[in-house]
């Protein structure tokens, strides 16, 4: 817990908590957790995309891996646990290992993931997908809102993009991944359970919407002659709004928007705007993206501006391994907490390490469901029984499916 106080004191926003990829405040964050995992009896280093990536070998050196660990970067005006709790926690369990001089018949590998949240530069899931080899390298041309590109930022990081292919994993040498994580959501809290074992990990889909009309002076263009992109991107977010309130286990949010040129007194002539939309089921995400299409279409013509939809990004869901959620389980009732099983609605790094190996994941409850929000709460009760239960899973890990 004091970890994830400190980890939140590298920031950008004052009195707050915003760490983006690449940054000077995720230099000091990587830093401080490179720190920690070295006196746990890690080796660790910074990998090519900006992962902090520390190793405790097992009984013989250069055996495979069960790989633990959760990102590093934030939202905007974030809450400190997102993230940060799947690192040091995992950084506590291979302390705890180290401090006994025990070693088991695997490594274990602790990843502090660079780029989950995708704030910077609107991507997501860089480093796991890097480490999953399924990051293509033209995504390092994407440029941040100032106009500098991933690979300027890599090499202004003091790192080679040249040497990205370096961070991909080969088969076999990862055995599974497993993940500590607050829920982000209200269902542990509502059935007094500490923890939590994922069944699966929901898709997500992003957007990139422009609409563009036609700029014009806000006191002499009549409304009856106006193409205002503003106005048409409003119907269209309620739209989208509508979209996701079509199905109970569907949601859609436009979260950010920018109106150009941005004068009190101008029609605005140009909007951007984000779609993200998200189910358990990709065949309804699909259908959800596809009716969201038609509607921006149909309201563009209707207010005669011209529109462009871009993918951003398609994840599928994520189904995490049976034979992994019965060792979560298994460790969870050791610990006398009644099995609880629910699926993420959030995305998590084990979307993309799922091309590697089998996933799993452990919640922790979470005060009110409350995350992104500088509001984020758990108790230290909460963080000690997931934490338990983490390291009874990775003590007893058995790498052959049963």
């Amino acid at each position: 817990m004091q970890r994830c106080d400190a980890l939140a004191r590298h920031s950008e926003l004052p009195g707050g908590l915003t760490r983006v990829f690449l940054s000077p405040e995720g230099r000091a964050a990587g830093g401080a957790v490179l720190g920690w995992m070295r006196e746990a009896g890690m080796q660790a280093r910074l990998d090519a995309i900006g992962n902090v990536v520390g190793r405790y070998e097992g009984t013989r050196p250069g055996l495979p891996c069960l790989m633990l660990g959760s990102h590093l970067d934030t939202v905007r005006d974030a809450g400190k646990y997102d993230g940060m709790l799947g690192v040091v926690s995992a950084i506590e369990c291979v302390h705890a290992l180290n401090s006994r001089r025990q070693r088991l018949p695997f490594a274990i590998e602790v990843v502090g993931f660079g780029d989950e949240e995708g704030v910077r530069f609107g991507t997501t899931l860089l480093g796991s997908r890097a480490i999953a080899g399924t990051l293509d390298p033209k995504i390092l041309e994407t440029k941040d809102i100032g106009g500098t590109s991933i690979a300027d930022a890599l090499r202004g990081f003091g790192l080679d993009p040249e040497e990205l292919a370096s961070v991909k994993r080969k088969s076999g040498e990862v055995l599974a991944y497993a993940e500590l994580h607050i829920e982000q959501g209200p269902v542990l809290e509502a059935e007094g359970l500490p923890v939590g074992v994922v069944t699966a990990i929901n898709g997500f889909s992003r957007l990139r919407v422009v609409l563009r009309g036609e700029a014009g002076h806000a006191g002499t263009v009549p409304m009856g002659l106006r193409r205002d992109a503003l106005a048409a991107a409003a119907e269209c977010i309620l739209a989208v709004e509508k979209i996701g309130k079509g199905h109970p286990e569907l949601v859609a949010t436009v979260g950010r928007i920018e109106a150009k040129p941005g004068a009190i007194n101008v029609i605005p002539g140009e909007v951007q705007f984000s779609v993200d939309v998200r189910a358990p089921q990709d065949g309804l995400r699909e259908q959800a993206l596809a009716e969201v299409r038609e509607r921006i279409g149909k309201i563009s013509r209707q207010r005669e501006v011209e529109s462009k939809v871009e993918s951003l990004q398609d994840f599928g869901s994520s189904a995490c391994a049976p034979w992994l959620m019965r060792q979560l389980e298994r460790a969870v009732e050791a610990q006398g907490v009644r099995v609880r099983r629910l699926p993420s609605g959030a995305g998590h790094d084990g979307m993309a390490v799922k091309a590697l190996a089998d996933i799993a994941m452990l919640f922790v409850r979470c005060k009110g469901g409350i995350s992104h929000n500088p509001a984020e709460s758990i108790t230290e009760e909460d963080a000690a029984a997931g934490v338990r239960s983490f390291f009874s899973f990775i003590e007893n890990f058995n790498a052959v499916p049963a």
